[in-house]
């Protein structure tokens, strides 16, 4: 009996583990930048380590609720280069990275048609893929507020190498999610910069908490192009610590 008991209690907490671990902590709805329909959702269900991201994974819907890609991101190795898996299901995209030995392994699929790339790149003491810009915004808050401007390498896995770009902020605006510190991403060459564009990010203005984003998504569309969306953040005050 007492067994029993003890079989229980152990599958009673690990289920309320496994729950807290799944309970999502933001969750953003992406809009077409052109026509402003509702393209898809993501739902993020971080870990933190003090203020920055250690663990996240990100579940992205359609507007039928389906889901159709997943990603899983691991900041453990270093803050701002995680190994992380994107994987779109319907169109066969996937994109990732892993550490090797002393090199950084990529990996890029544009479509289910498309051939693989995998390349095991050397690791720029300043470089920056996926995710990595939060945890950087976060870490350097209080400079980039003080007018710095950051050029860092950014890794562009369809390319399988590192781009220059800066990081600075642009202004403090009032939008209908409150005063925002707007922070401009774009490369730091003005001839990719007249290409790529610029990424803009909202922040809190009083704290580095993502609640828009305007750019290049990481999903593509059914041709293999990049998505260029408007994406609304909202937390859920979930916060799981790692």
């Amino acid at each position: 009996m007492l067994s029993k008991l003890i079989t229980l209690f152990i599958l009673s907490a690990t289920v309320s583990i496994s729950t807290a671990e799944e309970m999502p902590t933001r969750i953003g709805h992406a809009y077409d930048k052109e026509t402003n329909e509702l393209l898809y959702t993501e739902t993020h269900f971080e870990k933190f380590s003090g203020v920055t991201v250690a663990k996240s994974k990100v579940v992205y819907k359609d507007t039928s609720e389906e889901v159709f890609a997943e990603k899983n991101v691991d900041f453990s190795v270093n803050k701002f280069l995680p190994e992380f898996k994107l994987k779109n299901k319907v169109t066969g995209h996937i994109e990732g990275t892993r550490f090797v030995e002393s090199k950084y392994e990529v990996t890029f699929v544009e479509s289910e048609t498309k051939p693989k790339k995998e390349v095991a790149i050397d690791i720029p003491s300043d470089g920056i893929s996926d995710s990595g810009y939060d945890n950087f915004i976060i870490k350097h808050w209080e400079e980039i507020k003080e007018g710095e401007v950051f050029v860092r390498g950014f890794l562009i896995p369809s390319l399988t190498k590192f781009i220059k770009f800066r990081i600075y902020q642009d202004k403090v605006i009032d939008d209908e999610q409150g005063l925002l510190r707007v922070i401009n991403v774009e490369p730091n060459s003005f001839l990719l910069r007249a290409f790529a564009g610029t990424s803009v990010l909202y922040y809190d203005k009083a704290k580095p908490r993502l609640r828009k984003y305007d750019g290049v998504s990481n999903l593509r569309d059914d041709k293999g192009e990049n998505l260029q969306v408007t994406i609304r953040y909202e937390d859920t005050n979930n916060i799981a610590l790692n």
